[in-house]
């Protein structure tokens, strides 16, 4: 399913009112883009948070100005700027020392430079923040749902029912799906250079974004075969 979401990344609709543009958000397909005058990439001069970003619900991390947290936006930003020239993005692997301190800047609201930081730490703690979202980013609770709608019989009636479920949503979850989408989407167009098309992703993300809750005692290969149908 997640390799169907990054082909079809525009089947999931802007929130109603769309979202604040902020300084330094790099230009989604969907977006304007907004950068200081001098061209400086994303930062964290002022991260704004005031608990803890690993692990919180989405609401409660985007507040009432229903905005992604800054460090959030600069992760995107940066991953959709370098993702597409950089060798197999989301899949190798960083120092887990590196990822441990900078987790731990990110949750303390420390200013951090994330554009200094390698491209694939970066992409290994995006990974982190959406695998410790509670009820998960497409939403543990509809999952037979997303599941039902790849059972349609067609390309099209396959898109017009992941769109519906993917209205179902709460807003803080599509305001944050939508750019994920169009950064994966644009590391795919991309794959004779990230060598990550739309399937390899998919693997790397789909565990990440849905997964079926099933108590573990099930058989791994039911299990196996319950997590390949959501890639």
């Amino acid at each position: 399913m997640a390799h169907f979401l990054i082909e079809q990344h525009s089947l999931v609709h802007q929130p109603a009112g769309g979202t604040k543009k902020r300084k330094r958000l790099i230009l989604w397909p969907f977006a304007q883009r907004l950068t200081s005058a001098n061209g400086d990439c994303p930062g964290q001069p002022d991260s704004g948070l005031k608990s803890p970003l690993f692990g919180q619900p989405l609401a409660s991390l985007c507040g009432e100005e229903k905005t992604l947290p800054q460090p959030v936006q600069d992760l995107l930003a940066i991953l959709y700027r370098e993702g597409p020239a950089t060798e197999g993005i989301f899949h190798k692997a960083a120092s887990e020392t590196e990822r441990r301190d900078l987790k731990e800047a990110l949750d303390k609201g420390d200013t951090v430079d994330l554009d200094s930081k390698p491209v694939h730490l970066l992409a290994v703690v995006l990974k982190d923040f959406l695998r410790n979202i509670p009820s998960q980013l497409l939403s543990a609770a509809l999952y037979e749902k997303w599941m039902l709608a790849l059972e349609k019989p067609s390309r099209e009636e396959k898109i017009e029912e992941l769109k519906e479920v993917a209205d179902q949503l709460p807003q803080p979850n599509r305001l944050l799906l939508k750019p994920v989408l169009a950064v994966l989407h644009h590391i795919s167009q991309n794959a004779e250079t990230s060598r990550m098309n739309s399937h390899n992703l998919a693997i790397c993300f789909g565990p990440n974004m849905l997964s079926p809750g099933t108590d573990s005692t099930l058989p791994l290969q039911v299990q196996k075969e319950m997590n390949d149908k959501v890639c």
